[in-house]
């Protein structure tokens, strides 16, 4: 706690920007820069089933909306119920906001007015009419509302409460108006139906109670008003996507990403022994046993639910058992790129490096929505005496999780071994620019 306080402090000293009007070339750069300094300092979530779900919804909704940039989506480790998007299409969302959600059309309602946020350029526009902005500030009052803790969040506010009332971080009525009709608009034509962010706001007007409201609540106001012209505007709500697997998507974030304590715990395995045919329930038992140390009582659980995603939810929890041959067995025909990580996994532990090597390879390209895959590539490529793809994907991982110190160091290490006038050097000399480009 006390590392990332200094880093709050250090980051609201930074020299601002002086600026008249953003290109989407500059939003692009300092959003990313936004984007690094929260990933030094923030928890980001690496839970492969949240990461790449959420890569599914995310990719529905983006095609559905216009946009001047792609959406880079970050989950942030945190009890705090917030959302937000900040320039360059980066957009964070907490995992309890996520757990909060009862239904994919709340989630991706959620998403779909933030990434009208971006579509927009509500907060690029705002800070326009500054006649200076600072990054560091920007990126310390994201930590302080994504992950809020006593000291943190006091030594921002009360360095920065000035600052920040002047980036304006709170959207104006106008601005809600719109993220909310084209937001809805998106939703709709991926396939959630447009009240999926009028129940979710409803949700959290019954959760705050007589407490202090959620944070979403706070840094998107009108909520009122909203649902009342949300709920005017679409009577019906067709959902057309497949949302089926979300109830373990949730059971799963309840469980593993929240603080919930013992009693939680067992409420779910009550549930599950009143309830034992609803596989969602039983999930969420098999987890808590798993939690407890006892994987076989959570696998002879999975083994008996009737769902589509058995052989999914039971190869994870034979991987977490070091049960590789039987994970390998039942992950096998697994196309999702969820189970075929856990399935390259299985095959690097059970000293099957080639396979596992290959496997990796297939879902390299969902690195950018889940790291790990990067991480466990380029460590696998090392150690089979490929030291220029090892130091490739090491660079991509350390690149993606902020860590630039890193990610140069392997870049610059991989170009050597790939050779500077090489195709793959020269894409990683254009990288290694684009990263080194002086701010």
């Amino acid at each position: 706690m006390k590392r990332k306080c200094s880093i709050l402090l250090i980051l609201l000293l930074c020299t601002p920007l002086v600026l008249y009007g953003l290109t989407v070339q500059e939003e692009k750069k300092y959003g990313k820069e936004i984007y690094r300094e929260i990933a030094q300092s923030a928890p980001i979530n690496n839970d492969p089933y949240i990461a790449l779900y959420l890569r599914n919804i995310k990719t529905r909704v983006e095609s559905a909306i216009s946009l001047p940039f792609p959406i880079i989506l970050t989950v942030i480790q945190s009890p705090s119920l917030d959302a937000f998007a900040t320039i360059g299409g980066y957009v964070y969302v907490t995992t309890g906001l996520i757990s909060m959600c009862d239904t994919e059309e709340e989630l991706a309602g959620v998403l779909a007015h933030e990434f009208a946020h971006v579509s927009r350029r509500h907060v690029a526009k705002r800070l326009e009419k500054q006649k200076q902005i600072n990054i560091g500030m920007i990126a310390a009052m994201a930590l302080s509302m994504l992950v809020p803790s006593p000291q943190g969040k006091e030594a921002t506010l009360a360095m920065g409460m000035a600052s920040a009332q002047a980036l304006s971080l709170k959207y104006s009525r106008e601005d809600e108006d719109e993220a909310d009709r084209f937001g809805a608009q998106a939703a709709a034509r991926a396939g959630y139906g447009g009240l999926g962010i009028a129940d979710f706001l409803k949700k959290l007007r019954i959760a705050g109670g007589d407490k202090t409201l959620p944070q979403y609540l706070l840094t998107h106001p009108y909520h009122e008003e909203r649902i009342i012209k949300l709920e005017s505007t679409w009577r019906e709500n067709r959902v057309t996507v497949d949302t089926s697997f979300f109830p373990y998507l949730i059971t799963r974030a309840k469980i593993l990403h929240t603080t919930a304590g013992t009693g939680v715990d067992d409420t779910w395995i009550n549930r599950y022994m009143r309830n034992k045919d609803d596989p969602s329930i039983a999930y969420g038992a098999a987890l808590v046993y798993v939690l407890r140390g006892k994987k076989e009582d959570a696998i002879e659980i999975i083994k008996g639910i009737k769902s589509p995603y058995k052989n999914l939810l039971l190869g994870e929890i034979l991987f977490n058992s070091q049960r590789f041959t039987e994970a390998i067995d039942v992950l096998t025909n697994e196309q999702n790129p969820i189970g075929q990580f856990f399935l390259a996994r299985a095959y690097e532990m059970s000293g099957q490096r080639d396979t596992a090597l290959l496997t990796f390879r297939e879902i390299e390209q969902y690195g950018n929505s889940f790291p790990e895959i990067y991480y466990r590539y380029g460590m696998l490529a090392g150690r089979m005496g490929n030291e220029a793809e090892g130091f490739e994907y090491l660079g991509r991982y350390y690149l993606e999780t902020g860590r630039t110190d890193l990610a140069r160091t392997n870049l610059e290490k991989a170009i050597t071994r790939y050779g500077i006038n090489s195709p793959k050097g020269q894409e990683l000399v254009a990288l290694l620019g684009e990263l080194t480009a002086k701010r």
